[in-house]
């Protein structure tokens, strides 16, 4: 079996063990490039040399040795069910700027709350996002990224802006807490990110009202083009009926298309959550489409999906308009 290097930087294994590691690895992820492994609790950027058994502590020191344009791998070890024991915390915005460099989490792989984490330090108090990837060709998988502190300054969770990035059972989450709840604000932040796809994600957050200021779960800028949502959900919970939407694209914001194949839009209304008036604000002038296909797709929690039809908001089969395509209704029998 083809297996891939593990870069011990200045430590010592044995032959055995790092064929066994090799093994392991290529098991997970194949690849020619060399494999990091970080455990949150365990870990040690001082005297670890990032094997599986003398693990670095924190991704953005794995990062740190990674090359890019050779497939390293990073793989975040859960550590722990309590968030605080497997959590790698960050102090600054957490920057993915190697292409062909991915990271992927070792946990049961849940859908939400992935035991392989990282959040923002309680204590941070910026004007930033927890984590901007703008490196290309770059694949994040089974990991749970969460911003949400007392300070009202942090601007949102994940900002992408490379191109062919590929996001698997991710959750990405932000405005974690009422106090993130600004004007802009944003869980996902496509700024001319091109040709990304996310698969099965989690995008959004139901455990913090919003409602305060005008936010979105996702927004677009920047002509941001041909990116791929399929399989996810894409969350919210607010007290206003426009303020908190899924999804906002103001003028300019897309080129082409914007794509959501099999997706549900919750927004949960038989648990206090206000109805939302729409569930997209689109500008008619954005640039492109937001499409939306698949027999799955459908939104709980909101009166329609572009009430100002702005006429590029479409389904497969036709103009959405209020009351068509794929609006949940309660079931009487």
């Amino acid at each position: 079996m083809p297996g891939m290097n593990v870069q011990t930087n200045g430590g010592s294994l044995q032959q055995s063990t790092l064929g066994v590691i090799n093994t392991l690895a290529a098991s997970i992820f194949p690849s020619q490039g060399n494999a990091y492994f970080v455990n949150p609790r365990t870990g040690d950027d001082v005297y670890g040399d990032g094997g599986r058994n003398n693990p670095f502590k924190s991704v953005a020191h794995a990062f740190s040795f990674a090359t890019a344009g050779q497939n390293d791998i990073i793989f975040l070890e859960a550590a722990g069910n309590a968030a605080a024991d497997t959590t790698d915390y960050q102090l600054s915005t957490l920057t993915w700027n190697k292409d062909l460099v991915h990271l992927i989490g070792i946990n049961g792989a849940p859908q939400l709350g992935q035991r392989s984490r990282i959040a923002l330090v309680s204590t941070y108090a910026t004007a930033s996002n927890l984590i901007t990837i703008s490196a290309n060709g770059c694949r994040f998988e089974n990991i749970e990224f969460f911003e949400g502190v007392t300070s009202a300054l942090p601007t949102g969770c994940m900002q992408v802006t490379g191109q062919r990035n590929h996001f698997v059972n991710c959750q990405i989450s932000g405005m974690g807490a009422t106090t993130n709840d600004i004007a802009g604000a944003y869980s996902l932040y496509l700024n001319g990110a091109a040709e990304n796809i996310f698969e099965r994600c989690y995008i959004g957050l139901d455990t913090v009202t919003l409602g305060a200021a005008a936010n979105s779960q996702i927004k677009c800028a920047t002509q941001a083009t041909r990116n791929i949502l399929t399989g996810c959900t894409i969350a919210t919970y607010t007290n206003h009926a426009t303020n908190s939407n899924f999804l906002r694209v103001p003028t300019g914001s897309l080129d082409r298309w914007l794509q959501f194949d099999n997706c549900r839009f919750i927004n949960p209304i038989d648990s206090a959550s206000t109805n939302l008036t729409q569930a997209f604000i689109v500008a008619s002038d954005a640039g492109g489409t937001v499409l939306l296909t698949g027999a799955d797709t459908g939104v709980l929690g909101a009166t329609d999906w572009n009430s100002t039809d702005s006429g590029n908001v479409t389904a497969i089969n036709g103009t959405v308009t209020a009351n068509t395509f794929g609006l949940a209704v309660d079931v009487l029998r």
